[in-house]
């Protein structure tokens, strides 16, 4: 069994290296696209490492696109299946290890699409007694992805450019018929979002809460490609859209209440609704 990485860097943080290598040892090639502008320092270190393939086109083309160039790469090199992560997840010691042998021990396998692992842990959970179930959403990272599926389902959606990319994929894998599976004995480290502990109007500023924002530019994907994807799946009985609908409203909400950049998010909002009654999708183009 060939399995193939894709990771995609944007302006990487000095963890970079560190998460690579919880799963480096366990995947025969790493394509790595660096969305960064100028190329990241990393860099130097990167080619050191037998198995990376670095690419840098100076674009920054969002996640759609480099994922499907990242499953062009691994169709060519004969892989069966992908692992996609994000450049700050990784698995603690020994877990990825745990993760293929559940892999490798899970019959039947030909019409799973994608296997996952549990998200945002602290990896204590980790068990080696395989606990597998049916789900039917899965992020991109941390994921393993069938090649030959990939090939039958389509690529990634790429007027998304980023955000939504992964439920995308997984409403067209389960329209297609094929599974989901989640490993909840696995754990994968991975922050959705900056934490940040503070107090909002809603409480008078009186009680501080925790929570994850995002970027008023986030909120833009999030709003924008939301509404896209209620209308590509229109008349379809797709139950992840009501999933995806709140948690980008409940993530909107947050940063609109703990975020401090309210006028920046509304802005963008707006824009993301107008963009999309135009018809214009991919990379944003709006800077408030």
């Amino acid at each position: 069994m060939k399995i193939a990485a894709i990771v995609i860097l944007y302006h990487p943080g000095v963890s970079l290296l560190s998460n690579l290598n919880s799963y480096y040892n366990g995947v025969d090639v790493l394509y790595i696209f660096d969305n960064t502008e100028e190329k990241s320092p990393v860099v130097h270190q990167l080619s050191v490492l037998p198995k990376v393939v670095y690419l840098h086109d100076g674009l920054n083309e969002g996640i759609a696109k480099r994922l499907n160039q990242g499953m062009e790469k691994a169709i060519e090199n004969k892989c069966q299946w992908v692992l996609t992560m994000d450049q700050d997840s990784y698995f603690s010691t020994g877990t990825f290890s745990q993760y293929l042998q559940c892999f490798n021990a899970f019959k039947p396998i030909k019409n799973v699409a994608m296997f996952g692992p549990v998200y945002g842990r602290t990896g204590e959970g980790n068990s080696t007694n395989c606990q597998a179930a049916e789900i039917h959403e899965l992020i991109t990272s941390g994921t393993l992805l069938h090649v030959d599926l990939y090939s039958k389902t389509g690529p990634f959606d790429e007027a998304l450019f980023i955000d939504s990319v992964d439920h995308d994929y997984c409403i067209r894998s389960i329209i297609n018929g094929y599974s989901l599976m989640h490993f909840s004995n696995i754990y994968l480290l991975h922050q959705l979002g900056i934490i940040v502990r503070r107090a909002s109007i809603k409480s008078l500023f009186l009680v501080k809460k925790t929570k994850a924002i995002h970027s008023p530019l986030r909120c833009y994907y999030m709003y924008r490609n939301l509404i896209y994807l209620e209308k590509k799946y229109a008349g379809q009985h797709v139950s992840l859209l009501q999933s995806i609908r709140e948690t980008a409203f409940s993530n909107i909400t947050n940063c609109v209440f703990y975020g401090r950049d309210t006028v920046r998010i509304a802005q963008y909002l707006i824009a993301a609704q107008s963009d999309f009654k135009k018809g214009i999708m991919g990379k944003c183009t709006h800077r408030f």
